[in-house]
């Protein structure tokens, strides 16, 4: 299956695929990070710190390494 196309309008905007939105559950309005990458640029979805708050909660933090135990 050929990988979605998306085409520069005149007033340089750029609709994302379907397929990319409903696979990614992009909706309209959402804040989307652009970031330049050389020949091309990586978007993604902006994630604010109340989204990831206790993402590590429960780690298991056995045989953690502190700054005493480096060379």
């Amino acid at each position: 299956m050929p990988a979605p196309v998306a085409i520069l309008s005149s007033r340089h905007r750029v609709a994302l695929p379907k397929e990319i939105r409903d696979t990614l559950d992009w909706k309209p309005g959402e804040e989307l990070k652009v970031v330049r990458h050389k020949d091309g640029i990586f978007i993604y979805k902006r994630i604010t710190i109340d989204q990831i708050m206790g993402i590590a909660k429960g780690a298991n933090t056995d045989n953690y390494r502190d700054r005493n135990d480096r060379y």
